[in-house]
């Protein structure tokens, strides 16, 4: 069926299917150059099509976030149906209904070399590495097939960029390194409040250790902790146990941690062995494996990584374990680890490469809040009390170290009497704090050099610990690299969405958060209609009405009859529908003039928005213009900035009226301006009429328009905000996009007053 639909395409616009001559010999790569090209598409979701020229067909792969120069990338592409060669060329519209309705145009395209003669037969294998010369991607690449799940083993692989001559050097540094074993910067986990869902997830105990990386090499072993510092002197036992593994040479990631007698990893404990410098009771934990025989085995999926490390660890000694995961059911997974009173659970991507640094692709969820922070002074004992009373504690935010709390509890008389003796070598006389120090009397400061793990509560407003208990020192870290670990409820926060103001996914997520009491009345139960942005504003968007598949349980889904059928829309009432916005880089939001039953509109929007030619002032005129006439018609209205050129004026209205009343109603009031000031404005949508008058876009209360909802963030090279405010702030507004996320949240977290206040109850 797909098949035939393709042709279908081809023969309407005049394309001329090639196909290889029965007979003929293959063509050497170095006498006949292939094509490549790179289409965005537009379909129910957008992705990029990627397609290779071979053998008289176009080989084609889906690449959801699209192809990327940076080699740390390693993108998803899904492997499609063959295409014919002439649909390489085609750019236009796929009509709705048929597959793959939606837009498509040539990203990239160009010439593509394989660096092997039988490139057939190392795309069977699944690993094909090549070149590409096109007006954007160029360079080394590589396709390799994961062999995750065998339904899918076929079809998913990752495109990644290779290094290219100009980084050659480096590379050949890196690879020096690789052969010598040198310590390698481990992957890290990001924080977040939820285990992920999911078939493509594993999810693995989370202990409560010291994270070591194990480096053998011919009959030696090196012990190294996550930040490089060789630590083979602390665990003889552990690293004998390592040396009698059959292997040649390799690199494993574990945890070490000390048991307790129901099988808990104990921190304290942990502790206590390595001041004793006794480690033949602890045990290292083994979940990953880098490299084995000389060979890298860091761009294989981590389920194979772990099978291969199963293998390895099966008659490995005592102090040897293997760290078993489990397959989905991470939730259960989490709540029987939280009832055990265990550390909680890290979940990662079965399909996932071994990539240095903090990625999305390896998460956790913790039982309780605990941490790590930077001593920077004490207080002195009170009553019958030795050596200190509590620690005062902080964290690193960019170049400046915060208080964020103390802790007195959780000491024995031990651990206190070494305590005093470390900081006293270290104390000096001004406050190491550069925000929020504290104040009184009896207090100590320290250079901010020694860590130590926390348990607390939570946070307050004021980011201060609540009912904190001192676990134990940390010596496997810097203090530099101690922030505030907060919940990342979003992937890839750091991605810049914003770039002109450096505004990150998170700056979003976080403004959508804090506006969200004022934002969701305005929205809660409308069907929804998103933006959706995955390179940032400035980048190519997308509008998207309906959704299909499974949706997140933040969303609620309506069935809305249309002229074609029925269509899947969304709606939401809550901050975590926000967020999950957010998360879908869907951070302009339009609604409809209606509620869930979406039978009868309550409210009209008039757009007003200026052709060429058109000054701010004279739109501002022709709002308070529209205002007088709808007072003289006791109508209550309410402005609001759209973050784009122009103004919207919304009505309230009593939900008793047709969809046709209500758009003949706006028609008659646009047309009425029309008849005043025809030199000033215009009904009609056609741009050839717009120059140097106003389009008083009456058409957004027709059945299935939208309008920009109130609060949201617009995909512009700008991060402008459809801002709600009062008439007489109107005149004041010197442009109409001049209110930024920055600027607005301060002045919506300064307001006194709602400007809208009372629209929800108007029933006009």
């Amino acid at each position: 069926m797909k098949k035939n639909l393709l042709k279908d395409y081809d023969k309407k616009r005049d394309f001329k299917l090639t196909k290889e001559p029965s007979g003929k010999k293959k063509v050497s790569r170095k006498t006949k150059k292939l094509s490549f090209v790179v289409q965005e598409h537009h379909a129910s979701h957008l992705h990029y099509d990627f397609r290779l020229e071979m053998e008289g067909v176009l080989k084609s792969w889906a690449i959801p976030k699209g192809p990327s120069l940076d080699p740390k990338d390693k993108r998803l592409a899904v492997q499609t149906e063959d295409h014919p060669l002439a649909y390489g060329k085609f750019h236009g519209t796929i009509p709705k209904g048929e597959y793959g309705g939606g837009e498509v145009f040539i990203w990239d395209k160009g010439i593509w070399t394989p660096k092997v003669d039988n490139y057939l037969e190392a795309l069977k294998k699944g690993k094909l590495e090549f070149s590409l010369d096109g007006d954007k991607l160029h360079g080394g690449f590589i396709l390799v097939r994961t062999h995750y799940k065998e339904t899918s083993a076929k079809k998913n692989w990752l495109l990644i960029k290779r290094v290219d001559d100009d980084q050659k050097i480096v590379a050949k540094k890196t690879s020096a390194k690789k052969k010598a074993l040198d310590f390698i910067a481990p992957e890290l986990p990001r924080l977040v409040n939820e285990v992920p869902k999911g078939k493509d997830w594993i999810h693995e105990m989370k202990y409560d250790g010291y994270r070591m990386q194990a480096h053998l090499e011919n009959g030696l072993v090196t012990f190294y902790t996550r930040n490089g510092h060789d630590w083979s002197q602390s665990f003889p036992y552990i690293l004998d146990s390592l040396g009698k593994l059959e292997i040649e040479d390799a690199v494993l990631d574990g945890e070490v941690v000390a048991l307790d007698k129901d099988g808990r990893s104990h921190f304290q404990r942990l502790q206590n062995s390595l001041k004793s410098r006794d480690d033949k009771n602890l045990r290292y934990y083994i979940f990953d494996l880098l490299f084995l025989n000389g060979e890298d085995w860091r761009e294989r999926p981590l389920i194979e990584r772990k099978k291969k490390l199963e293998e390895i660890l099966k008659d490995a000694p005592k102090e040897l374990l293997f760290s078993q995961h489990l397959l989905e059911k991470g939730g259960e997974f989490f709540k029987i680890s939280c009832e055990l009173h265990l550390e909680g659970v890290v979940s990662k991507m079965a399909d996932s490469f071994y990539a240095s640094g903090r990625q999305d692709d390896w998460v956790k969820t913790k039982c309780g809040h605990r941490q790590e922070f930077v001593i920077g002074g004490w207080t002195a004992p009170q009553g019958s009390r030795t050596g200190l009373g509590s620690l005062l504690l902080g964290v690193f935010e960019k170049r400046k170290f915060r208080y964020v709390g103390k802790v007195g509890s959780g000491f024995n008389v031990s651990t206190l009497e070494t305590l005093i003796k470390d900081l006293i070598i270290i104390e000096q006389d001004q406050s190491p704090f550069d925000l929020k120090s504290p104040r009184g009397k009896d207090l100590h400061w320290v250079e901010p050099k020694l860590i130590c793990e926390v348990s607390f509560s939570q946070w307050t407003d004021e980011k201060i610990l609540r009912t904190p208990i001192f676990m134990g020192m940390r010596e496997d870290k810097k203090p530099e690299v101690i922030h505030l670990e907060e919940e990342k409820n979003i992937s890839s926060p750091d991605k810049i969405l914003f770039k002109n103001e450096n505004i990150t996914k998170q700056d979003v997520a976080e403004y959508y958060q804090k506006v969200a009491p004022k934002m969701l009345p305005y929205v809660k139960g409308r069907p929804l209609s998103l933006v959706r942005c995955p390179n940032g504003g400035e980048e190519k968007c997308f509008f998207q009405k309906h959704v299909s598949g499974s949706v997140p349980k933040a969303f609620h889904t309506l069935q809305i009859t249309e002229e074609k059928g029925e269509g899947t829309y969304i709606t939401i009432d809550s901050p975590s529908g926000l967020k999950e916005l957010v998360q879908l880089n869907a951070f302009e939001i339009h609604t409809w003039n209606c509620h869930e039953d979406y039978h009868s509109p309550d409210q009209i929007v008039m757009d007003f928005d200026p052709g060429p030619g058109v000054s701010w002032k004279k739109v501002v005129e022709g709002a308070f213009e529209l205002k007088e006439i709808l007072d003289d018609l006791d109508l209550k209205s309410f402005v609001k900035l759209t973050g784009g050129k122009g103004v919207h004026v919304h009505i309230p209205v009593a939900a008793l009226y047709d969809w046709d009343q209500i758009k003949t109603f706006s028609q008659t009031i646009a047309l009425e301006m029309v008849s005043r000031h025809p030199e000033l404005y215009v009904a009609n949508m056609s741009k050839k009429l717009r120059k140097n008058k106003i389009f008083i876009d009456y058409l957004r209360n027709d059945y299935g328009a939208t309008a920009v909802a109130p609060y949201s963030l617009r995909a512009r090279a700008h991060s402008s905000v459809a801002l709600p405010i009062e008439w007489s702030e109107l005149k004041k507004i010197k442009s109409p996009d001049e209110y930024t996320l920055p600027r607005a949240l301060k002045k919506i977290q300064a307001r006194k007053k709602d400007p809208w206040e009372g629209l929800m109850k108007l029933k006009q």
